[in-house]
C-alpha cells in the first residue's frame, strides 16, 4: 500500500492575541522537558551498572543433612562429605590454643581437673584385616563396633563390603589394592558414624593432641595413618595431663591402640600388638611416621601426619 504525500502548509496567522501568548508557554514547556530529559541521560551515564549480586562460588565440601547413627545399609540416611578434587582437605585441624574451654554438658566421663584417661574399647571389638591389604576396611569395622557398642560385627562380608566402599570413595590417584585416608573418612561419615573428615598435622605432636582432643569431644574413636600411610590404628583412649574438655593446657602421655594387623609380624615393623594396647607417646615415633607412598605424590599430605578424625559439626573441620 502506498502513502499518499502532501506538502504541509503554515496556516495563515490568526490576529487573535492570545496566540502569541499560547506560543510562548509551549516553547517553555517543550523547553523544559527537553532539558530535564538531557539531565537525566547524563546521571544515568554518570550511575555504575547495577548488576545482580554474584551468587557465592560452590563449596568444596558438601554436607547433606545428618541423619541418625545406623549400622551399615545401603538406605543409611547420613551426613556426607564430598571432597574436593584434591585426596584429602587440606586444612589441619588443631585445638584452640588461646583460651580454655568450657566444660560440654552430656560428655563421658564427667569432666575433672587432675590427670585424665578414658578409653571406649571393650573387648572383642577389635576385628583383624581378613587380607592382608584389607586393614583399613578392618579399621572402619573396628571403629563401627566401639560406636555401636553392641554384639560386634565380625564377618568377613561387612569387612568385604567396606573394603569396596573406601576404595569407590578414594580418589583416582589411588594405586594398588588398598584404599586412601579419605575413602576411610566418607565411608564412616555415609554410612552414619557422625563426621570424620582426613586431618593433616606437621608435628607428631599436633596430631596426637588433636585426636585426644576429638576423641574426649566426640566419644568416637580415631583413626590414625601408620607406616607411612600403609597401614591402619584405631585409638580408642589416652591418657593426659589435663582433661581436655576443661583445658586446652595439656599433654598426651599414651594411647591406646587397636592394630588390626595383630597377631601377625610384619617383616620390616614387627610383632603386631594386642587390642587395646596402651602405647607410651615417646613410641609411636617407631610406627607412626610422615605419610609417604611409593609412586604416587601427594601435595599437602606428603611428610605429615594424618588422621581420620571425628568432628561433631563441618564448622569443626574447618578450624
Amino acid at each position: 500500500m502506498h502513502q499518499r504525500h502532501t506538502t504541509w502548509r503554515r496556516p495563515p496567522r490568526s490576529r487573535s492575541p492570545w496566540t502569541a501568548v499560547i506560543a510562548i508557554a509551549l516553547l517553555v514547556i517543550l523547553g523544559g522537558c527537553a532539558a530535564y530529559g538531557a539531565t537525566s541521560a547524563i546521571r544515568l551515564a554518570s550511575e555504575p551498572s547495577r548488576s545482580p549480586i554474584p551468587a557465592p562460588d560452590a563449596a568444596a565440601v558438601v554436607v547433606a543433612s545428618p541423619g541418625p547413627t545406623a549400622p551399615m545399609a545401603a538406605s543409611a540416611a547420613a551426613s556426607i562429605i564430598v571432597p574436593s578434587p584434591e585426596p584429602t582437605p587440606r586444612r589441619t585441624h588443631r585445638p584452640a590454643s588461646s583460651a580454655s574451654p568450657r566444660p560440654t554438658p552430656g560428655l563421658h566421663p564427667r569432666a575433672h581437673p587432675g590427670p585424665f584417661r578414658m578409653d571406649l574399647y571393650h573387648r572383642g571389638q577389635m576385628v583383624s584385616e581378613l587380607q592382608p591389604w584389607w586393614c583399613m576396611p578392618a579399621a572402619m569395622q573396628t571403629i563401627i563396633n566401639i560406636i555401636d557398642g553392641g554384639r560386634p560385627d565380625r564377618t568377613y562380608g561387612t569387612q568385604q563390603r567396606l573394603y569396596w566402599l573406601a576404595r569407590r570413595l578414594s580418589s583416582d590417584q589411588l594405586d594398588g589394592k588398598g584404599a586412601e585416608p579419605i575413602g576411610w573418612a566418607s565411608g564412616l561419615t555415609r554410612l552414619g558414624y557422625g563426621t570424620y573428615v582426613v586431618s593433616v598435622h606437621r608435628s607428631r605432636g599436633d596430631a596426637i593432641r588433636t585426636a585426644a582432643k576429638a576423641l574426649r569431644m566426640t566419644g568416637r574413636p580415631v583413626g590414625i595413618v601408620a607406616w607411612r600411610g600403609a597401614h591402619s590404628w584405631v585409638m580408642s583412649g589416652f591418657m593426659a595431663t589435663a582433661d581436655p574438655a576443661l583445658t586446652n593446657h595439656f599433654q598426651v602421655t599414651a594411647v591406646a591402640i587397636e592394630d588390626v594387623w595383630y597377631p601377625r609380624i610384619s617383616s620390616i615393623w614387627g610383632p603386631s600388638t594386642p587390642p587395646d594396647t596402651w602405647i607410651p607417646v615417646e613410641r609411636l615415633p617407631q610406627d607412626y611416621l610422615p605419610y609417604r607412598r611409593p609412586g604416587v605424590r601427594y601435595p599437602g599430605q606428603d611428610g605429615r601426619f594424618l588422621l581420620v578424625l571425628p568432628v561433631d559439626t563441618v564448622a569443626d573441620a574447618s578450624r
